[in-house]
């Protein structure tokens, strides 16, 4: 089963520094590295949300789904601008469970524990 996983945060909430430093090491990979592979199954990483790289939500979804996780970054829906449920919707299209991950705390505990929740639904 293909998997998403989307990390949601306010702007400057730790979106990408819950990715970069606490999961991407879950996953064996480096800061700057975005393809893992997890139980025998290859995954990519965009930490930087659609809305700040100005990426174009088709796209990216057309780009990599050929991998069986992905984990990607967006902005709450009530935030202006949204990319999430544009995205959800595309990711569900190309047969892709879906799971948000909403990072709420500037924190390490809170990072560390966001990871580990990340890491459970790939492996789920």
């Amino acid at each position: 089963m293909k998997k998403a996983v989307i990390v949601t945060g306010t702007h400057y909430i730790g979106k990408s520094r819950t990715i970069n430093n606490y999961l991407k090491p879950k996953l064996g990979i480096g800061i700057r590295k975005h393809k893992f592979t997890r139980n025998g199954q290859d995954g990519f990483i965009l930490s930087q949300t659609c809305e700040e790289a100005g990426r174009n939500i088709e796209d990216v979804v057309n780009n990599y789904r050929f991998y069986e996780f992905l984990i990607l970054a967006a902005r709450p829906r009530y935030e202006t601008p949204s990319c999430l449920d544009h995205l959800i919707s595309k990711l569900t299209k190309e047969g892709y469970r879906v799971d948000e991950v909403v990072i709420s705390s500037k924190d390490s505990v809170h990072y560390e524990q966001k990871a580990t929740e990340i890491i459970g639904y790939l492996d789920n």
